[in-house]
């Protein structure tokens, strides 16, 4: 039995009142001999006994009445188990098994806890109602309670995230077309703070498999929050110290051997006075250098000398409660230096630019070229297009590129700012164009050409073997050339863009991506999954690195990571949820007795007040009754009159 005012069983304590009275009440009266009394004496005893037996009952009764009355103000809740029941409901269980869920709180897994609470909820729920489970998937899925708890032990942590503020939301339109007069939603989660989305209610997260039968949350229809039951429940206690590698990528994108670095950043929950944690690379079976870096702060990490082809690795710290982020994969592409001509409309910040990396032995000048920078495209070598600086030579560039068979055209000239958005070229990150040519393709165009847009046009392209520019690499026209990024964009265009490789793509697990020009299938696990270049597909849910085919080439990498809010475990506070949720009644527990007290509370009689508080009635009817002399009289004895009345 479980209370909802436990507070008020102090109350029990005035049940000692009632034999405290009886006991300060006893008097002996003097006692006067009568010589006629002794042949009273025999009566007198059995009277006693009537008497002391009433008394004792009206002592049991004013005791069980006080105690009837208190059980009544602690409002004890009898749960579906001991045959409760409710009224036909509407229930949506939110079961947050995401990555964090794995961490470890006071000996016990929170993925563990919360299951344990759905399986809780899920038995108490009735053949009427309707039931529905959203996991990390963001996937409502519809069963009987039998089915879901099936389900529920059967899902362990999943690095895909769930935002809570889309799958509420969607719970909610679930409950408003259910046709049910009654619902609830029942969110058990670790309540991260980082977990409550944008407001937008679509959380954009789609598994890579979907199961048949089952609903994607983000097609429901829409739905007010108003008056919505959200129940929510979490772990006691602070969620545990974490640090986990919520970042890490090569710098540069491309490594020669023997140059080569991961630029890493550590995230979480720092325990209190930890000010650092060591963080290690491993690449490619041989471990790097290793660090101490601040939570929030960025570290590089010097690699070991590879040879020519792609690497895998990882980067870790030290293992915590939450073992999910301790490690994070990486992968790498290492070449040897590209053959490099340089056209005479190059420019001199790009001419500069290539005079270095052939300082450092990352590219070789002369000889026959592999790649020709800034040059038409001719013959058998690979080209690097840019725009002519003299605008009445655009229509000689475009004729060469239709003669060499490449579907895109330099078209009309733009004078505007705008950012650069490039998934597969990292060193394009923060860059501005100011002024570019439009990249116009010839017929349809194919996506998986375009490498990078400005203000959403193509700005970097590349066909076969020929990549264009929308822009010439001077300050005029691009920031690139004044930046950090502009020797290692130099580096990356012409080793491996050039090459018609598109190096590393990251994403979080579920995530959509858009597939790189000549991709022809996915190594996942030992199978090959055919896919076509251009379309857009869902990642895998597991976490690793994924090599994309062309035929029996690898072209590029796919990097499945979790995503870095993962490792914040701090939690929500009332507040936010309250605005998050405006009008929806919103209940908070920590506890499995709290939580167990108000599910389904709405939805029948399930406390035992009512009940008490009529038995403490009849208690105290029958109290009265026996104290008015009605046990006597159904006994068949009448009072009678002894020498202490006289």
């Amino acid at each position: 039995m479980l209370f909802l005012s436990p507070l008020a069983l102090f109350g029990l304590a005035a049940a000692l009142v009632p034999p405290l009275l009886h006991l300060f009440q006893r008097r002996e009266p003097p006692v006067v001999e009568f010589p006629a009394v002794r042949y009273l004496r025999e009566t007198q005893r059995d009277a006693q006994r009537t008497v002391r037996l009433q008394h004792l009952l009206l002592m049991l009764l004013r005791m069980l009445g006080v105690v009837l009355i208190a059980l009544a103000a602690a409002r004890p809740v009898v749960p579906g188990g001991l045959g409760a029941r409710h009224a036909p409901t509407a229930l949506v269980v939110v079961f947050d098994h995401s990555l964090s869920s794995g961490a470890v709180q006071g000996g016990t897994r929170v993925r563990d806890d919360l299951a344990a609470r759905a399986r809780e909820t899920l038995r108490e729920a009735q053949a009427g109602d309707a039931v529905w489970l959203i996991g990390a998937d963001g996937i409502a899925r519809r069963g009987t309670p039998a089915e879901l708890i099936e389900l529920v032990s059967a899902l362990q942590p999943d690095a895909r995230r769930l935002d809570l503020d889309a799958a509420v939301r969607q719970a909610a339109r679930l409950i408003a077309t259910s046709g049910f007069a009654r619902g609830e939603v029942h969110v058990l989660s670790d309540l991260q703070a980082s977990a409550l989305g944008d407001g937008s209610g679509e959380s954009g997260v789609v598994p890579f498999v979907r199961t048949e039968g089952t609903t994607p949350v983000s097609r429901l229809p829409d739905s007010s929050l108003a008056g919505l039951s959200i129940l929510i429940y979490h772990p006691a206690g602070d969620p545990p110290p974490n640090l986990g590698v919520t970042s890490a990528r090569p710098w540069p994108s491309l490594w020669l051997p023997g140059h080569g670095a991961v630029r890493a950043t550590i995230g979480g929950t720092a325990a209190a006075g930890a000010a650092s944690g060591a963080i290690a690379l491993t690449v490619g079976g041989r471990p790097g250098s290793r660090a101490l870096a601040v939570p929030g702060g960025d570290v590089e990490l010097g690699a070991p000398a590879l040879t020519p082809g792609w690497h895998t690795g990882v980067v870790s710290v030290p293992p915590d409660e939450l073992r999910a982020d301790d490690a994070r994969p990486i992968a790498v592409r290492v070449v040897a230096p590209t053959v490099v001509s340089a056209g005479a409309d190059l420019g001199t910040f790009a001419t500069e630019a290539l005079g270095v990396l052939a300082a450092a032995g990352r590219v070789r000048l002369g000889g026959t070229a592999d790649v020709r920078f800034g040059a038409a495209p001719s013959g058998a070598a690979r080209a690097i297009v840019l725009p002519p600086g003299d605008a009445s030579a655009l229509g000689a560039a475009n004729r060469a590129l239709g003669a060499a068979g490449v579907p895109w055209r330099f078209g009309t000239r733009l004078e505007r700012e705008d950012s650069v958005a490039a998934p597969t070229v990292p060193e394009l990150a923060g860059v501005r164009v100011r002024a570019r040519y439009r990249l116009e393709p010839v017929g349809s165009e194919a996506s998986g050409d375009v490498l990078a847009r400005a203000g959403g046009d193509a700005w970097l392209v590349r066909h076969g073997r020929v990549v264009l520019l929308g822009s010439r690499l001077v300050p005029d026209e691009t920031t690139l050339p004044v930046s950090g990024a502009f020797v290692p964009f130099v580096s990356a265009l012409v080793n491996r863009i050039a090459r018609g490789e598109s190096g590393v793509i990251e994403t979080p697990p579920g995530g959509a991506i858009t597939l790189p020009d000549r991709v022809s299938a996915m190594v996942v696990g030992d199978s090959l999954v055919a896919l076509r270049a251009g379309e857009v597909v869902v990642a895998p849910a597991a976490p690793g690195v994924y090599a994309l085919r062309a035929g029996p080439d690898t072209v590029a990498m796919l990097v499945v990571a979790g995503d870095a809010r993962e490792s914040d475990l701090r939690r929500a506070a009332s507040a936010p949820l309250a605005a998050r949720w405006v009008r929806a009644r919103i209940e908070v527990t920590d506890t499995p007795a709290g939580y167990a007290a108000r599910r389904f509370r709405g939805a029948g009689r399930s406390e035992l007040t009512g009940w008490l508080l009529l038995a403490a009635l009849i208690v105290l009817v029958a109290e009265s009754l026996l104290a008015a002399g009605g046990f006597a009289r159904l006994a068949g004895f009448r009072r009678p009159v002894s020498a202490f009345s006289l």
